[in-house]
């Protein structure tokens, strides 16, 4: 007979992981054909799971039989020819109507006339092998999931554990990458960026790659490859699956504050915010009014008794917030919104005497923390300690009498048993990242506020820009007035300021090295100064 010989490999499943692969498939047909003089008139390959009816391949092979233009079907078994009932009732109907003359295999002949009922149960069986399957892949990967880790593939900037234990791979930091994406979060965070700016940057002058498909095909990166970086929760230590979030055991990229921030800059529809480089403060002003952007207008206009053309630069609410109603009918010129923007980086710079001042309270304060951060850190893993051994002894109880525990019980309390164990790993890896950083992070504060305001001045657009997202929690136009709230710790910075200079009347002492300043001085500053001296490890810790 004039046959069609199918072959197929699943490559999105693992139904197939220990299949004989394509070539195998073709040879053992061949045999076949030749042991019982069949001709193979066209031979059909398809990658793609039989779970779910809607293969091409499958259904041109059919329809062409359909048309006379072959008379059976060769392949290497039922299964490769259907897992679900729709394929497979209707190859059963083509057979039982004589349009199909045979199904030949390796092993069987399948025939219109046999017994329809042992063609059903095969095919049953195919189709009952990928739903248990099914269920056996996702309750592993949700098993894998509360264990800690993702159970797909890594984003970009780690590396899944390819070579580990099956059910206990891991996820690690990508080398080649880590840094690179940690960049990116970097420039999206300063807010004087835009995703598609941050873009071109990392393909053109970092040279960031992805590792895409099976093959591990590298590419340059993406632009949806980065929208999908700045919203994905992985990257500062959790996960979703399964309809919930978990607490994963990789190293973190980011914290929570930097994500939850990262979400605010590009938007609540999760979009870049439009910045134009003509505009100096794009999207960082508000209106105090209605909460709408101020946004820049520019008009020209011709000066006849100078014969010039002026170039007027207005701000003025955006009016964007169309459920709030606002009532700002003003506008201001720039060199009158200017001069406030100075004032706002000037009034956050510090004397160099304090900075000297602070520097070396951090270097004397750090072997009298360094006991007390011994003993927080003692007192999480001995909590972390009582949990692995209350796991312990659960399965103890259970290994030596396990009628005193049901089994839905059981695995209820040893799920909130991991789940202890893993939240108590994940503090133990928040104190000890906190404890490294947040010292560095604090002297990175101070460094910024010192000369911010010739910095500011010299700088570019972008520095400007990062300057006031650095500083600013909120930063809002009334009535032509800016209304200016200092993030932490700059804020409470600016209140020990204030109080020096209440006490001096005039910084002017301060504004040089710690060690020309007089003592009469310093005995009135220094007490100011220790009040707010107590720095705690953690960002929103500052006294």
């Amino acid at each position: 007979m004039k046959t069609f010989e199918y072959c197929r490999k699943s490559t999105k499943d693992k139904e197939d992981q220990q299949i004989l692969s394509m070539s195998g498939q073709h040879e053992e047909c061949e045999k076949a054909a030749n042991r019982l003089g069949h001709e193979i008139a066209t031979t059909f390959k398809e990658e793609m799971s039989a779970k779910k009816p809607g293969r091409k391949e499958l259904n041109d092979m059919l329809d062409r039989i359909e048309r006379g233009e072959a008379e059976a079907i060769i392949c290497w078994r039922l299964n490769r020819l259907a897992r679900n009932p729709i394929d497979g009732g209707r190859i059963q109907w083509l057979l039982q109507q004589n349009i199909i003359k045979a199904i030949i295999t390796p092993e069987k002949t399948y025939l219109p006339t046999d017994n329809v009922i042992q063609m059903s149960v095969e095919f049953g069986m195919a189709t009952q092998f990928s739903i248990d399957l099914g269920k056996d892949v996702k309750r592993g990967m949700l098993q894998k999931a509360k264990m800690g880790w993702r159970p797909v593939t890594a984003p970009v900037g780690y590396l899944n554990d390819y070579g580990g234990i099956k059910g206990e791979k891991k996820i690690f930091k990508d080398p080649e990458r880590f840094d690179l994406v940690r960049k990116c979060w970097d420039h999206l965070l300063s807010g004087a960026y835009t995703v598609d700016e941050i873009h071109r940057l990392a393909r053109d002058e970092w040279d960031l790659t992805v590792v895409t498909g099976r093959r591990k095909k590298i590419t340059r990166i993406a632009v949806q490859s980065l929208y999908n970086i700045f919203h994905n929760p992985f990257y500062y230590g959790e996960f979703p699956w399964g309809g919930q979030m978990w607490q994963g055991l990789h190293e973190p990229m980011i914290t929570k504050p930097e994500f939850d921030r990262a979400q605010q800059i590009l938007g609540s529809r999760g979009r870049p915010r439009a910045i134009t480089h003509e505009n100096p403060y794009p999207c960082i002003i508000h209106c105090g009014d209605c909460g709408s952007c101020i946004v820049m207008e520019v008009k020209k206009k011709f000066v006849k008794k100078q014969n010039i053309l002026k170039r007027l630069v207005y701000f003025r609410c955006s009016k964007g917030k169309s459920k709030h109603v606002c009532h700002q009918k003003h506008c201001i010129r720039q060199e009158d919104l200017d001069p406030q923007i100075l004032n706002v980086v000037g009034t956050a710079e510090l004397p160099q005497a304090f900075i000297d001042w602070a520097l070396e309270k951090l270097k004397m304060t750090q072997e009298d923390k360094k006991k007390q951060r011994e003993q927080e850190l003692q007192r999480l893993q001995e909590q972390h300690r009582k949990a692995e051994q209350r796991v312990d002894s659960l399965i103890d109880m259970r290994l030596e009498n396990p009628s005193l525990f049901p089994e839905d019980a059981f695995k209820r309390k040893l799920s909130t048993l991991e789940q202890d164990v893993k939240r108590c790993e994940a503090k133990v890896r928040e104190h000890s990242r906190i404890v490294k950083t947040w010292r560095e992070e604090f002297i990175d504060k101070l460094l910024f506020v010192e000369r911010a305001q010739l910095k500011f001045t010299k700088g570019s657009v972008k520095t400007r820009l990062e300057m006031l997202h650095e500083l600013k929690e909120s930063l809002e136009l009334t009535d032509r007035e800016l209304t200016f709230r200092y993030r932490e710790p700059f804020r409470t910075l600016v209140r020990g300021k204030e109080r020096m200079k209440a006490e001096l009347g005039s910084l002017e002492p301060l504004n040089c090295r710690l060690q020309s300043v007089k003592t009469d001085v310093l005995e009135r500053i220094v007490p100011i100064w220790s009040r707010f001296g107590d720095l705690n490890p953690g960002p929103t810790h500052y006294k």
